[in-house]
């Protein structure tokens, strides 16, 4: 029990620091898995720590999230609750067609995800090695995309094709290795949004589609079961969403206030390219041969 539950705190931690920094979540929980022999990293394991984070962006961000909704539920109003010949264009205001775009992103998004869902489930299984190559493209992305200048629009004065490119650059981090926050961020700058709304736009994006993967994984498998059947899996599990919400609020306080004032991503794609070579060059030089009975590259308390 102690060595389990050790297992999904430190699993926890990895999540919510990483989640809410440029340096993909996914990639680090995968290569969590293969330096500590950790069998229990899934994707199924991932979608548990994911709503962990997710807590920690809607406890940052509730106001927005509030006022986007209120919007939402306006705008429909207008339609459906209009007088006779009457009805009034719900995109007629700036700031009343931000949630629909938000949702036309996250289609996109969503369409990406079941599109890859079993190609991504195979790379958490056996392809770390792949999603070291992956966290180093991003690395590079990211260095790249900090020499871009930013502009000053918000997330009302960008248009729907802006949106569904925000949403692509989004599906492409289904694929452990690449940043959701990264490319997204970097499509926001790209598509000339301040600094400011480009991350928040990120962070909210990210709300309906961790919901969303959960709604649908359960439905596809019956309902989204922890790696073990026991009430000790269920607590170790409900410890890893908790250290996730913890970590992931330190972390977005910490990107809000230190990227914003920097306004670069340099030092987060230099250590995704720099942490990528090495655990290549170590997973090269210590070849895990078999997914089974196969010995941890570093120890971790409680028996690993």
């Amino acid at each position: 029990m102690r060595s389990e539950v050790l297992h999904y705190i430190f699993l926890g931690l990895v999540q919510g620091l990483t989640e809410v920094l440029p340096i993909s979540s996914s990639g680090h929980l995968v290569l969590s898995g293969a330096l500590f022999n950790l069998d229990i990293v899934s994707m199924n394991l991932a979608l548990f720590l994911h709503l962990g984070t997710f807590f920690a962006i809607l406890i940052y961000f509730a106001r927005d999230v509030r006022d986007l909704l209120a919007t939402f539920v306006r705008s429909l109003g207008n339609v459906l609750f209009s007088q006779s010949g009457q009805a009034r264009n719900p995109f007629e205001r700036r700031d009343a067609r931000v949630p629909w775009h938000l949702l036309a992103s996250t289609l996109i998004t969503g369409g990406m995800g079941l599109l890859f869902r079993d190609a991504v489930s195979a790379i958490f299984r056996e392809q770390a090695g792949l999603v070291m190559l992956l966290l180093i493209l991003n690395g590079v992305v990211i260095v790249a995309a900090s020499r871009w200048t930013s502009g000053n629009k918000s997330m009302a004065e960008i248009g729907l094709r802006d949106y569904l490119l925000i949403g692509l650059a989004q599906g492409l981090a289904v694929f452990p290795g690449i940043s959701r926050l990264g490319f997204t961020l970097c499509m926001g700058l790209a598509r000339k949004m301040s600094w400011f709304e480009s991350l928040k736009l990120s962070f909210l994006l990210s709300l309906p589609i961790v919901l969303g993967s959960s709604v649908v994984e359960a439905a596809r498998s019956g309902g989204i079961t922890p790696p073990g059947p026991t009430v000790e899996s269920w607590v170790s599990v409900g410890l890893g969403i908790l250290v996730a919400t913890a970590g992931g609020l330190v972390a977005v306080r910490f990107l809000m206030s230190n990227v914003l004032e920097r306004r670069s991503l340099v030092a987060f794609g230099v250590y995704c390219v720099l942490a990528g070579i090495f655990f290549t060059a170590l997973l090269i030089a210590f070849p895990q041969t078999s997914a089974q009975a196969r010995a941890p590259l570093i120890s971790l308390p409680g028996g690993v």
